[in-house]
C-alpha cells in the first residue's frame, strides 16, 4: 500500500487509471519472476543438498552402525533404505529452504538503500493534505 500511495501521489488525476492498471501488471509479472526464481533455486538446492548428504551415506557412516539406527535405517533392506533416502529427503529440502531464505534475506537488505531515493510526498496547491492517524 505505501507504494502504491507513493507511485500515484505524483501523477495527475486523469491518468490514474492507467497508473493503475500498469502498476498492477508489474506487480504481478514481478511476482511471478520471483516465485518462478525461487522454486527453481529451491529444486535446484534440494538436489544439490541431497547428493552431497547421500555421498556421506556408506556403511562406515558412524549414524547407520548406532543399535538404535540400525534397524530403521538399514542398508540391507528396502524398507531401511526407503527410510534413509526420506530422511535425506527432509535435511535437503531443510537446507534448501535456508538457502533461498537467506537470498531473499540478501536481496531485500540490497533493495533496502533504494528507500533513500524515494521524494517526500508533496500536496498540490488548492488541495488539504489528509488527516495523519
Amino acid at each position: 500500500m505505501p507504494l502504491s500511495t507513493i507511485a500515484f501521489s505524483i501523477l495527475a488525476p486523469a491518468l490514474r487509471a492507467e497508473g493503475s492498471g500498469i502498476f498492477s501488471l508489474l506487480r504481478n509479472i514481478g511476482g511471478s519472476i520471483g516465485i518462478s526464481a525461487s522454486v527453481a533455486l529451491l529444486s535446484q538446492n534440494t538436489q544439490v543438498s541431497h547428493a552431497e548428504l547421500g555421498a556421506h551415506i556408506t556403511r562406515f557412516a558412524p549414524a547407520l552402525r548406532d543399535p538404535l539406527l540400525a534397524p530403521f535405517w538399514s542398508l540391507d533392506t528396502a524398507r531401511g533404505l526407503a527410510a534413509l533416502d526420506q530422511a535425506v529427503n527432509a535435511q535437503a529440502a531443510m537446507i534448501a529452504y535456508i538457502n533461498d531464505l537467506k537470498l531473499m534475506m540478501i536481496v531485500s537488505l540490497a533493495a533496502l538503500p533504494l528507500v533513500l531515493l524515494l521524494r517526500p510526498v508533496r500536496p498540490t496547491p488548492g488541495t488539504a493534505a489528509a488527516p495523519m492517524e
